[in-house]
């Protein structure tokens, strides 16, 4: 066998390569780019220590695992001077240090400048791709420049190559990335293809530049290294074990989640629907919205299909528009719900069933408002729709549904769960705030396919949904000031009940339109009083020849009138108006109080009414029918409606009633009375009125100023509805809800009409 030469200073050391080391290095800086690409995907914005948190923590798993330990791990794999222990690459402690902590910083004003909106700034992401591959070059030569026994000789050509490379690759791995996640294209498949190309930038640098440098040793007595071979693989191997086992563990908490929200799904939910000013949706990370459980036994809760025509539905409805009227006694409902067994809860009687369902319903929008740190006051209005959850989610063909099939579409859910959504737009500061506790806020076209798969929705359906939330939350869908003429018409619906005719755009308010005046003057009086009783038909005829008989101030007058009723049939072209009779009492209606008082905003409606034919399916396109129960309840949720007082003195006088078996058992005492009554001999025994105070978290003490009795009445004549009008419009504290304009015209269209 042929003797080793020994290696002498200034001479170059022979060198080759261990395979297994490179690819353990190149797996080394896989797992830390995966860990980083994964961060930055968490992130939802620049604000908050969630966000901060997940910033530093990209920083550190890109420079310390996935360019650090890949440099240390790679320099592993050169064998120098034919194997000889003491003569293999040895590092100085400080700049193995400095070399550590110098990319992290670089890295991490990197990452803050590129950002974390979802609108993704070419020019950003090509600075930070940019300054990402040169801690990737400065980290290597850094290192380089710690080894202790040998001078590293560079090939410029190699050099250049090698941050070339490092840097291009570094562009197009977060170019690739930032812009899927950008358009909540970004799945794990995504993420691991860009972490691929992101661990190749690292590595083709490193062993790029490692093949054009040589090692000339120093001097013939090798110095002690703090870090040798054997210890920089032990410290890099447990940098990157542990990075493995936090991956594995968020794995874990991804896959428990994915499937919690697999279960929610099935079952009755609460969900949040939050916009910005700019009309994003708020997600989580995950592509979620915020979702609460209700219950997952709705059938033995509730004696009919949950729908929006539902009692405790009508209820939420109400309270969801004011949630003060709950907010103080939702502990309470808590505490009560804790002692109900639902699994027996069928064999209760109805009406608790349904009391319990409300305290489910208001304890879910609870847990909702804690997990996004909001009030609950200022939570959200319930959607005016149920969403069905249903197994064919991903199908995207809409299935044709003639008007025959329209009433059957009530009673089929054709799913595993029920979805009701509460939605508002939040301002700016607010977003800011929400992204600071991690959601992001995505365009509803780039987050709807991700959502929709979460919630197990039709793609086409949810997008209706989530539009008509959007509309709803911008302004509220409330008459101007002024005078009105409108349509209120009915139809028998085919499963029981009434339905009523509603503006398509605007579904709590009936087809009208504004005519260009402010209030009624007496000759305006004087005019529609003479069409009372009238059909539209005999209305417009009348105005014809009053309009070619009259002459001087009344004439524009009549062409007002004219102009307003032909406006209505040319908006609403549908064949039933021309029977529909006019009612020359107004009805004074909810409207916008813009700049003046609420008091002196007032909105006065003149009506034509009318039953549609229950053979009549085909409706011109800007109307279509709703449930008569739910649209009165609409009318009692304008923002200037008085009804909210009411609802709250109802509510808390309701659940101030319950009986003992709902309040909360005390807790068991350690401390037996005779001792407690040695020991605090001078303590003050409660009183039987505060004992029901303690126990009882509904109790409440009411006090009405003025209580006004609706007397009923047994006809329901013209004169008989102007009294009740001009009676309701007194500003009085009631306990007593009077019944909406819609539910007194109700009975004038099913009563005979009375001739003209």
């Amino acid at each position: 066998m042929t003797e080793r030469p020994t290696l002498l200073p200034g001479e170059i050391a022979h060198q080759n390569f261990e395979a297994g080391y490179i690819a353990l290095s190149y797996a080394v800086s896989y797992v830390g780019s995966v860990t980083t690409l994964e961060l930055l995907n968490r992130r939802t914005g620049s604000r908050g220590w969630y966000n901060w948190s997940l910033l530093v923590g990209s920083a550190i798993s890109m420079g310390s695992i996935a360019i650090w330990g890949m440099h240390f791990i790679g320099n592993r794999a050169i064998i120098l001077d034919y194997g000889v222990e003491s003569h293999q690459l040895m590092y100085n402690s400080s700049f193995t240090a400095l070399s550590f902590f110098l990319p992290i910083i670089v890295l991490l004003s990197a990452y803050m400048f590129i950002g974390a909106g979802e609108d993704v700034s070419i020019v950003r992401v090509s600075i930070g791709g940019t300054t990402a591959g040169l801690a990737v070059v400065l980290m290597h030569y850094l290192g380089q420049f710690g080894i202790t026994n040998y001078t590293s000789v560079y090939k410029i050509p190699f050099v250049v190559g090698s941050v070339i490379i490092a840097i291009l690759a570094s562009n197009v791995a977060l170019m690739i990335f930032f812009v899927s996640r950008s358009r909540w294209a970004g799945t794990w498949w995504k993420r691991i293809g860009c972490s691929f190309v992101l661990a190749g930038a690292v590595s083709g640098m490193h062993w790029l530049a490692t093949v054009g440098t040589n090692y000339r040793l120093r001097n013939a007595a090798l110095p002690k290294s703090a870090l040798d071979r054997k210890q920089t693989v032990i410290v890099v191997g447990t940098l990157c074990v542990f990075t493995c086992t936090c991956l594995l563990a968020y794995a874990i908490v991804v896959g428990a989640k994915a499937r919690q929200m697999v279960t929610k799904v099935r079952k009755v939910t609460l969900s949040a629907v939050i916009f910005d000013p700019d009309g994003r949706l708020m997600v989580s990370t995950s592509g979620s919205l915020p979702t609460e459980v209700i219950t997952d036994t709705l059938n033995s809760l509730l004696d009919q299909e949950f729908s929006k025509e539902h009692p405790v539905f009508l209820w939420f409805y109400r309270v969801s528009r004011s949630w003060t009227a709950v907010k103080d006694i939702v502990s309470g409902m808590q505490q009560h719900l804790r002692h109900v067994d639902l699994k027996k809860i069928g064999t209760e009687e109805q009406s608790e069933l349904n009391l319990v369902f409300r305290e489910l319903l208001c304890v879910a929008a609870k847990k909702l408002s804690e997990q996004l740190r909001h009030p609950l006051e200022s939570l959200g209005a319930l959607h005016d729709d149920i969403l069905h959850t249903s197994s064919n989610s991903r199908s995207r063909v809409n299935t044709p549904v003639g008007p025959s099939d329209v009433e059957k579409l009530r009673k089929v859910s054709g799913g595993r769960g029920q979805t009701l959504f509460i939605y508002r737009e939040v301002s700016r500061e607010e977003a800011s705030r929400l992204q600071a506790h991690g959601y992001r806020f995505a365009t509803v076209k780039v987050a709807l396919d991700v959502v929709a798969r979460s919630l197990q929705v039709q793609r086409e359906v949810l997008s209706e949904h989530l539009k008509n939330m959007r509309d709803a939350s911008q302004i509220e869908s409330i008459l101007e000031p002024g005078v009105h003429l409108g349509c209120f018409a009915c139809r028998a619906n085919i499963d029981g009940g009434f339905d009523v005719l509603v503006q398509k755009l605007q579904p709590n308010l009936i087809p009208s339109v504004q005519l260009p005046i402010s209030a009624p003057t007496d000759e305006f009086k004087l005019l529609v009083q003479s069409f009372h009783g009238m059909t539209l038909t005999n209305v417009l005829r009348m105005l014809e020849i009053k309009r070619d008989s009259v002459s001087g101030s009344e004439r524009p007058l009549i062409e007002e009138m004219r102009s307003s009723v032909r406006a209505l049939t040319k908006a609403y072209p549908d064949t039933f108006w021309q029977d529909a009779i006019f009612s020359s009492v107004p009805v004074t209606m909810p409207c916008r109080s813009g700049n003046v008082e609420v008091e002196h905003a007032t909105a006065q409606m003149f009506v034509f009414r009318t039953i549609v034919p229950i053979h009549q399916r085909e409706l011109s396109d800007g109307v279509r029918m709703a449930p008569f129960d739910f649209f009165t309840t609409q009318q009692r949720t304008f923002s200037t409606s008085r009804d909210h007082e009411v609802l709250a003195r109802q509510i808390h006088s309701e659940f101030s009633g319950l009986s003992e078996r709902y309040l909360r058992s005390p807790k068991p005492s350690f401390i037996s009375p005779r001792l407690r009554a040695f020991l605090w001999p001078m303590s003050k025994r409660p009183t039987t009125a505060e004992k029901t105070l303690v126990e009882n978290p509904f109790a409440n003490i009411m006090i009405s100023q003025a209580v006004d009795v609706h007397s009923a009445k047994t006809s329901m004549e013209i004169h008989e509805l102007d009294t009740l009008r001009t009676a309701g419009a007194a500003v009085v504290v009631r306990e007593v809800e009077e019944p909406t304009w819609a539910e007194d015209y109700f009975h004038l269209l099913m009563s005979k009409p009375r001739s003209p």
